[in-house]
């Protein structure tokens, strides 16, 4: 496979997986209770995706000329000032560089080719949150994910007094803050609101994607999901 092929295929499948899985959550916003379930979701996704293992250049031991070998997706590695990125994913190539047990380059933190950060309902602060993230999601070669899910939980109807404030709670604490948010060029950025409870018997609305373009939030259909989030990820810049 010719190298710009390869490099297509790998973003090309980087962004179906990646799709898969912000359709999955949406659909089924009650598989995670932590941040953490996020990260295995995906991890597991993408190690299916890409399940082959790549030699290193750390012996297997004095004298030997056979190398470890690992894998090209790792969780909670290192990035700078203490900091650890959410999903990491590595080029074949800086894998055949590496020549320590820490997965490194030296003492040098390998930079991803392709990036994830999450975020759920449960950040305390959803602006410095986001602005760690991207901080993080620089170091990405090629391209950074940004992905955030609020449930909201509120038992309440459209035009009712509860649901007037919870929009105002979450126009505050999360569809506000995440809006303002500037990501660069090669980072896309994808948050959603999901409605997952109501009183009445049908639920208007359920799900809203953060259109980054014009800072607006807009509802998406749970069945074009995985769609709409292709058509921001194919797209020559975060939209």
């Amino acid at each position: 496979m010719a190298k710009d092929q390869e490099e297509y295929f790998f973003l090309d499948l980087m962004n179906h997986v990646v799709a898969d899985f912000c359709a999955a959550v949406v659909t089924e916003p009650l598989c995670y209770f932590s941040e953490a379930d996020l990260q295995g979701l995906l991890f597991v996704k993408l190690t299916e995706a890409f399940p082959k293992q790549f030699e290193t250049s750390y012996s297997r031991g004095p004298g030997s000329k056979e190398m470890y070998r690992t894998g090209i997706v790792h969780r909670e590695y290192g990035a700078e000032e203490g900091r650890r990125t959410d999903i990491s994913v590595f080029s074949p190539e800086d894998v055949a560089k590496i020549d320590s047990p820490n997965l490194t380059i030296g003492r040098r933190y390998i930079y991803p080719r392709f990036a994830i950060e999450l975020g759920t309902e449960k950040t305390s602060d959803a602006q410095s949150h986001v602005a760690n993230d991207l901080a993080k999601l620089s170091r990405a070669k090629e391209r950074g994910y940004l992905i955030h899910f609020f449930r909201d939980v509120t038992r309440a109807d459209p035009g009712t007094v509860s649901r007037a404030r919870t929009e105002e709670k979450l126009q505050r604490i999360f569809r506000g803050p995440v809006s303002q948010a500037v990501p660069p060029d090669h980072v896309r950025y994808l948050c959603f609101v999901v409605r997952i409870a109501r009183s009445g018997k049908t639920i208007r609305g359920k799900c809203e994607m953060l259109d980054v373009g014009s800072g607006k939030w807009r509802k998406v259909n749970l069945t074009r999901v995985r769609d709409d989030v292709l058509a921001v990820l194919s797209g020559n810049r975060a939209t």
